[in-house]
């Protein structure tokens, strides 16, 4: 792999573990259920949606509110599970590069480069012989 496409792996690495790290947080707190009585007080089910519990619209008013709903709570503990997986996708990626620096040199038949030392083409030729 050339340096040029070395480090747009590196830049795109890094926005996606930026990315990762600037929405787990949301959806934690998304996913964490709400204490039955705040610190000011307030009485049990305080910040929990009456409404339905099923309805995406509903879901998205209660988030806007900064209210529990169960769908919201449904899908941020999903996204969580996939921001982790994710991040264990992306570590094993940048500790195991195939290309780095060390990795052998690809064999016949390993689908590496085409090429002769000197850096000009190897073709084999072959025969094709057609049937009638």
């Amino acid at each position: 792999m050339n340096d040029d496409h070395a480090q747009l792996l590196a830049e795109l690495r890094t926005l996606a573990e930026t990315a990762l790290d600037r929405l787990e947080p949301i959806l934690q707190r998304a996913a964490a259920p709400h204490p039955p009585a705040d610190a000011a007080g307030e009485p049990a089910g305080a910040g929990q949606w009456s409404g339905c519990t099923w309805c995406p619209v509903c879901a998205l008013a209660a988030l806007i509110r900064g209210e529990q709903h169960d769908l919201v709570t449904l899908l941020a503990g999903q996204a969580s599970v996939l921001i982790a997986v994710l991040r264990q996708i992306l570590d094993e990626h940048t500790d195991h590069d195939p290309s780095g620096p060390g990795a052998p040199e690809p064999g016949p038949g390993d689908g590496g480069s085409n090429t002769e030392p000197d850096g000009g083409p190897a073709f084999e030729p072959i025969t094709i012989t057609f049937k009638r």
